[in-house]
């Protein structure tokens, strides 16, 4: 199976939180200019990195199972909070959200992730169903490893473990598990 992914920039509204609408979970969209300040210089690292993590979720949600982007920005917009980073984490790393949105393309996956990060940039994707488990990390590289364990029809666990990887060769690799227990919701 081939997958090809192109990513495009441009301009958008700028999503920012403030304290309240943090708290209950609403995205609002905030034009700030004082005094001669950009939007982005009043943000703080994190911020400005779920802002770009989001605009990426953006450019390809057509792309997207309905509702799904929501869901990713929601998660993204939870695990950035500024509470739960120490000041020595590294934010997670634009090649590994590129990484991250390409397994979800190529994967046409229709059941979002559970996702997480380790600290050092990368994003760890992970599908649970049963006793079938698929773990992706992303990594900061651009690069992709996997672990799974796979419950066959006699109810044996098979296990699995493949090392970096382009994350466009993932179905092909995943296929031999019948991968859709994973991504068909």
């Amino acid at each position: 199976m081939t997958c090809a992914v192109t990513f495009h920039g441009g301009t958008s509204i700028v999503p920012s939180y403030d304290g309240v609408n943090r708290f209950f979970g609403g995205l609002t969209q905030v034009a700030t200019n004082v005094a001669g300040l950009s939007a982005a210089s009043l943000r703080s690292p994190t911020e400005e990195r779920l802002r770009q993590i989001q605009g990426k979720i953006s450019d390809i949600s057509m792309h997207l199972p309905r509702g799904f982007a929501a869901g990713l920005n929601r998660q993204f917009a939870n695990l950035m909070d500024e509470d739960a980073w120490e000041d020595e984490d590294e934010l997670i790393s634009l090649k590994a959200l590129n990484a991250f949105l390409i397994v979800l393309l190529c994967t046409r996956t229709r059941r979002r992730p559970g996702i997480g990060t380790n600290g050092e940039g990368s994003i760890t994707a992970a599908w649970t169903v049963d006793r079938n488990r698929l773990t992706i990390e992303c990594l900061s590289s651009g690069r992709t490893s996997i672990v799974l364990s796979r419950e066959g029809r006699s109810g044996e666990i098979e296990r699995a473990a493949f090392g970096s990887v382009r994350p466009h060769r993932i179905p092909s690799l995943l296929a031999p598990f019948a991968q859709e227990v994973w991504f068909d919701g």
